[in-house]
């Protein structure tokens, strides 16, 4: 027999049940103890964050939000897309996709399919895309309506923009050095941004955080911080993440 088994058999026919009840008692206080002690935050008025983006924490808040977006509008991942640096979000949500394409300004990227700004990249065609995936781009783009014009330059009519930037956040702290970190959104900005390229009537903007979610991602606190119930109340005087979501019309 197995030895944790018997262990267990023992236990439940040797010991008298008021001292099973007693040694549960004192586990599932140390299960509270110890889950109440993981949730502890401390004080609060410190200097510097408890991580850079909460990816030793369970995972950064903000990628909740852009994996929500994108798996939202997921049916608008089809044909012959385009995504930014890598595909990850093409490869995770896009059953529709036939063809991947990976846009980089790094040209020592080998997956890379196009390597250009996309700010000009006269290399890529028009008319070429069913969907284009740009998160958290936009924020390192000091030239941001330039970007839109390239997104909307090759994509076919009723082709999708799936784009994503940050709101409330701190500065990338690799990026910025070598990019840039140039703004922070809002949705209103974003979405005039956004018509100003696409058009009137074309774009729809949504946008995802709450205090806590925003306070949160400023100090660094991730997944294991946060539950998600907490994390899926909007607020929207509080941006943590903001979702375009535009189409080029026939």
């Amino acid at each position: 027999m197995d030895v944790v088994e018997t262990a267990r058999r023992l236990w439940r026919t040797r010991v008298p049940s008021v001292v099973r009840e007693r040694a549960n008692h004192v586990r599932a206080a140390r299960r509270e103890a110890a889950w109440r002690k993981s949730r502890d935050l401390g004080d609060l008025r410190r200097m510097d964050p408890f991580s850079t983006w909460g990816s030793s924490r369970g995972g950064p808040i903000d990628r909740v939000y852009i994996n929500q977006f994108v798996e939202k509008n997921a049916a608008d991942l089809r044909g012959r897309a385009l995504e930014v640096m890598d595909d990850h979000y093409l490869k995770r949500y896009g059953t529709g996709v036939t063809q991947i394409d990976i846009l980089d300004v790094d040209d020592t990227n080998p997956r890379a399919t196009f390597h250009a700004d996309i700010v000009d990249a006269p290399n890529i065609p028009d008319d070429t895309f069913e969907c284009v995936v740009l998160t958290q781009v936009l924020p390192l783009v000091y030239d941001g309506r330039a970007a839109l014009r390239t997104a909307h330059r090759i994509l076919v009519p009723g082709g999708v923009l799936l784009a994503t930037t940050g709101g409330i956040s701190r500065i990338a702290p690799l990026e910025s050095p070598v990019y840039g970190h140039w703004w922070h959104y809002t949705s209103m900005s974003a979405k005039r941004l956004s018509e100003e390229v696409f058009g009137e009537g074309n774009v729809e903007v949504e946008t995802y955080g709450n205090v806590l979610a925003a306070t949160g991602f400023l100090f660094g606190l991730g997944l294991h911080d946060l539950s998600m119930e907490e994390l899926s109340v909007r607020d929207p005087a509080y941006e943590v993440t903001i979702a375009i979501r535009a189409v080029k019309r026939v």
